[in-house]
């Protein structure tokens, strides 16, 4: 029994993925963005509600940044802040106002329908 043989041929796959790579830039993009602007948020929040004696906390707060823009920290980095926990955590005679968590629980809410959003707006 002879074996025929078939040829497919996809035409257009090169441009398929120079397409794929340009909607993976910009959902990179996207969510980059995003990460900013919620970082933005949270720094606010913070700074909104943070304890204030000198001001020195509310004026230090703020964002850095990691792993290419997709990851935020919040919070004091100056040796002069470390008392920050203390009126984060509360101490004997310091009541504890934290303002990390609320503000990163009340910004988290928020992200996913901003991502989202923002994802569509770009592509």
């Amino acid at each position: 029994m002879a074996r025929s043989r078939a040829r497919v041929e996809v035409i257009g796959l090169d441009r398929l993925e120079r397409r794929m790579a340009e909607v993976l830039a910009a959902l990179k993009e996207a969510a980059q963005a995003e990460v900013e602007n919620s970082a933005e948020v949270v720094v606010g929040d913070v700074r909104r509600n943070v304890r204030v004696d000198s001001g020195n906390l509310r004026s230090s707060a703020k964002a850095t940044f990691q792993k290419d823009g997709l990851q935020a920290e919040i919070g004091w980095r100056d040796q002069d802040d470390l008392y920050a926990v203390f009126h984060e955590q509360g101490t004997r005679r310091i009541p504890a106002n934290p303002t990390l968590v609320p503000a990163l629980e009340r910004a988290g809410q928020q992200l996913v329908s901003r991502l989202r959003d923002e994802v569509r707006r770009r592509l």
